[in-house]
């Protein structure tokens, strides 16, 4: 009953004043939507629209992606606890980080899209969107027009392939914000993803917080939870990125309360801005993405620092089909 309680003071354990930073008026418009893909519903498809090139480009549907609205609508699939609990009134601001290679240009813009619709705009001191190198006519000087609509966007270029290690660490050299959050180039922020994930580090600046990731299908853009939803991040003998159960004595008596995690996912995370230089950002040899995980996991658990999911910050992820482009060396991800 205790956490009952805590909600109902707004200055309950540190003295440090809390609100509610729901945006209910953003959240009442989603909830009147209609259309394609909204509320996070699969898209009808039809036969014509199941064709093999619009996956060759993107390793998903390009098609029923522009289809859909850039602003589309999500389903609140959180636990019900996080709809009452408070944040700090408070918090740190942010630079968002996406790196993108190549993206689609719907995907990559409805990222951009909810990140600034789902967050308060006090706390995103930017968004730095950052092209490893991409060769599309779409990502050139139309998404520069685009986006000059947004006053806190901006665009950073590589000079050549770096890799997705080297092209967020470019990102993160520039940021201004306290916290670096990373996002991928085809998420979709949910409702209220961000006091939740700055809160943890306005805490504890050596907290990294990774939302849970919820997946939106590459074929018919379907929002919904992961198997199993809350669990840890950890790794088999090969290295391999496995998720398991959180065992009993680590269990929270409100599931919807941060836990610890061993291992993150990868791509979707928020760091404190000074302490991820204190780590020494991520290691500039890293070529591929795969390994980056386990590296940063292993400093912050090593030096001091602590890792947590936030079962009350959920960003959607397009897990692709294949991946389509080649690596930057052009060497294999088998070795």
């Amino acid at each position: 009953a205790s956490h009952v309680r805590q909600r109902k003071d707004p200055y309950f354990g540190d003295g440090q004043k809390k609100k509610d930073w729901h945006n209910k008026e953003a959240i009442r418009r989603d909830s009147e939507r209609v259309g394609n893909g909204e509320q996070g519903k699969p898209y009808p498809m039809t036969d014509a629209e199941r064709v093999d090139q619009a996956y060759r480009e993107n390793g998903f549907n390009i098609f029923v992606s522009d289809k859909i609205s850039l602003n589309r609508s999500l389903p609140d699939i959180r636990h019900p606890n996080c709809k009452n609990k408070l944040y700090l009134e408070k918090l740190p601001n942010t630079s968002v980080i996406i790196p993108f290679h190549n993206e689609g240009w719907s995907s990559l813009l409805r990222t951009v899209h909810s990140v600034l619709n789902r967050s308060p705009p006090e706390l995103i001191a930017e968004v730095v969107l950052v092209d490893d190198f991409s060769d599309r006519e779409h990502l050139k000087k139309r998404l520069e027009d685009y986006m000059a609509q947004f006053p806190n966007v901006r665009i950073l270029r590589t000079k050549k392939r770096e890799g997705l290690i080297r092209t967020r660490m470019l990102g993160a050299s520039v940021a201004i914000g306290d916290v670096i959050t990373f996002l991928d180039s085809h998420c979709e922020a949910n409702v209220n993803w961000l006091p939740p994930l700055l809160d943890r580090i306005a805490r504890n600046r050596k907290t990294i917080v990774c939302p849970m990731i919820d997946v939106i299908d590459h074929d018919h853009f379907g929002y919904e939870t992961q198997a199993g939803d809350a669990m840890r991040g950890a790794f088999d003998w090969e290295m391999y990125y496995k998720r398991i159960p959180i065992p009993p004595e680590l269990q929270k008596l409100d599931p919807s309360d941060p836990f610890e995690s061993p291992v993150m996912a990868g791509g979707l995370f928020a760091v404190d801005r000074k302490w991820f230089w204190e780590l020494g950002g991520y290691d500039a040899g890293l070529e591929i993405w795969g390994g980056e995980q386990y590296e940063i996991s292993f400093k912050v658990w090593m030096c001091g620092g602590r890792m947590e999911d936030i079962p009350c910050s959920r960003v959607g992820h397009i897990y692709r089909k294949y991946v389509p482009y080649k690596v930057p060396t052009g060497v294999s991800l088998a070795r």
